[in-house]
């Protein structure tokens, strides 16, 4: 059965074909951002949200007019897909698996614009040739670095230019699973730790500890340097945009070592195991404690994603053991076994000690 990947190159566009997606860019953020503004106003004056077909003619209306004729200067499919981007968030947000989209700025880090098949984007690579070369509507030919074939013809692509200042090209595209891995062990439970990365515990009784990253530890230093040096310099000239953009290969380079960590990991423990279980952590606050850069080190949620998708995918099992649901209780009384309670519960009523006796559970 095949499934949808994503097949991601790096691009080296030229300097006029730079300009060029500088444009695009900025048109999809524009497109973007006037479609909430429609949504929003609609909500303040109390009229019916319009469709998305109504804000789509609306918008092909809106770029005729003589103020707005740039727009028709760049290709109108990423901007028609920006519309369906802005669509798709709020539906996302009324059905509560996410937040409401927000406005996108030119100061963002990460920009990008998707051409679809019916754009008429074209994607060739020479025999033996370390360069692939993606064709683009009003850009030309922008040269990607070859690493691997596409298994099949994409059905979009997106351009995007990174805040370091790189940009890349991502594919979607159909490819066959690959086959799994034979299991070594039935199960396995792995424990994010503080002084490890993780601590892994197998079904056979052996341990194992994952030494930790500790990359945003190391470039602390280069880190201070440079936000010493963006300090001086003053905001908006050369100087700045180059120690910002020092800084921001930087952050990059950290983030690739944990995404690298994390991927080889997860791909070796869904593959060594049967089921694995985790624990259930709440990133998001533990970043804000003293554990924060040990869980950014340890990349917990990009390291649990990617154990959900192996094991999905090889047929695997993936059990979620929530962090702070206490173990069964055991009476002080009589040694009976009762079941979870909330944290709250200091007392509860033991079965087989009476009706009425109550007996002070203690954590097992």
């Amino acid at each position: 059965m095949e499934t949808i990947r994503r097949y991601n190159y790096r691009a080296y566009p030229t300097r006029g074909q730079r300009e060029a997606l500088s444009r695009l860019f900025g048109a999809c953020r524009y497109a973007w951002n006037w479609y909430l503004d429609q949504r929003k106003v609609a909500w303040w004056l109390h009229l019916p949200i319009p469709s998305y077909a109504e804000l789509s003619r609306r918008f092909t209306e809106f770029k005729k007019e003589p103020e707005n004729k740039w727009l028709l200067s760049v290709s109108s499919g990423p901007m028609a897909q920006a519309l369906r981007h802005a669509e798709t968030a709020y539906s996302r947000a009324y059905a509560h698996k996410a937040g409401y989209p927000r406005y996108k700025s030119r100061h963002c880090g990460e920009q990008s614009a998707t051409f679809t098949r019916s754009d008429g984007y074209h994607v060739r690579h020479e025999r033996n040739s370390r360069w692939m070369f993606l064709k683009l509507p009003k850009i030309g030919e922008v040269r990607l670095r070859w690493s691997r074939d596409l298994p099949s013809a994409p059905s979009s692509v997106t351009v995007m230019r990174h805040a370091d200042g790189t940009y890349g090209a991502s594919f979607v595209v159909k490819a066959e699973p690959k086959n799994p891995p034979k299991p070594r062990h039935n199960a396995c439970g792995i424990d994010m730790g503080l002084e490890s990365l993780a601590s892994i515990v197998y079904s056979d009784g052996t341990r194992e500890k994952i030494a930790p990253l500790r990359a945003l530890r190391k470039a602390e230093r280069k880190l201070r340097r440079l936000d010493k040096e963006l300090g001086r310099r003053q905001r908006g000239s050369n100087n700045y945009s180059k120690t910002r953009a020092a800084k921001a290969r930087l952050y990059a380079r950290i983030g690739a070592q944990r995404r690298d960590l994390a991927y080889k990991l997860a791909s070796r423990v869904a593959g060594e195991n049967q089921a694995v279980a985790m624990e259930t952590l709440c990133v998001k606050g533990l970043v804000r404690t003293r554990m924060g850069k040990s869980v950014a080190d340890a990349a917990w949620s990009m390291f649990t994603d990617r154990v959900d998708a192996l094991c999905a995918q090889w047929g695997r099992k993936a059990i979620h053991i929530d962090r702070w649901c206490p173990s069964s209780r055991v009476c002080s009384q009589c040694g009976y076994r009762d079941g979870p309670k909330p944290l709250d519960v200091r007392e509860w009523e033991c079965p087989s000690a009476g009706l009425f006796s109550t007996a002070t559970g203690t954590p097992h």
